[in-house]
């Protein structure tokens, strides 16, 4: 037997109450925490701009943005990754992002210093070019 449960924002109340259940059952009970379609669209309007910038032009340059291509006149990317993680925290807290899903990026760089690029993922990366065809690009964020 099968059962799929697709629950779209739950109340604290009702996750809690689920989770419970679940739990009850956990040696019979599988999360599916994989990214689908619909979680790469939301994850990708969630992010703010600059975030959704690396997404976007990851996803339409094949799947590997280098980290030149995202600079403007040369300035450092300081600030642009964090939100990715950010978002994808909030999502599993808010419950439109299930507990375990990985990151859908991979940074490449040194281990240390700047990184040189941002790679999508190859089991994401058809999710995500979808997401960027459907979600329309985020509006620059004001200059200070």
């Amino acid at each position: 037997m099968k059962i799929t449960v697709t629950v779209e924002e739950p109340t604290d109340a009702f996750r809690s109450e689920l989770m419970e259940l679940l739990s009850r059952h956990a040696a019979a009970v599988e999360i599916d925490a994989g990214w689908t379609p619909g979680r790469a669209e939301r994850y990708y309007r969630a992010l703010p701009p600059r975030a959704a910038r690396i997404i976007r032009e990851a996803a339409q340059r094949g799947g590997y943005v280098p980290a030149d291509a995202l600079r403007e006149d040369g300035k450092a990317l300081r600030g642009h990754s964090g939100p990715l993680t950010t978002t994808l925290l909030k999502g599993v807290r808010e419950g439109w992002l299930p507990q375990g899903i990985e990151q859908p990026l991979i940074y490449h760089g040194p281990g240390y210093g700047p990184v040189v690029g941002y790679q999508l993922r190859d089991d994401v990366r058809d999710f995500f070019t979808l997401a960027v065809a459907r979600a329309p690009a985020p509006a620059p964020a004001p200059e200070r």
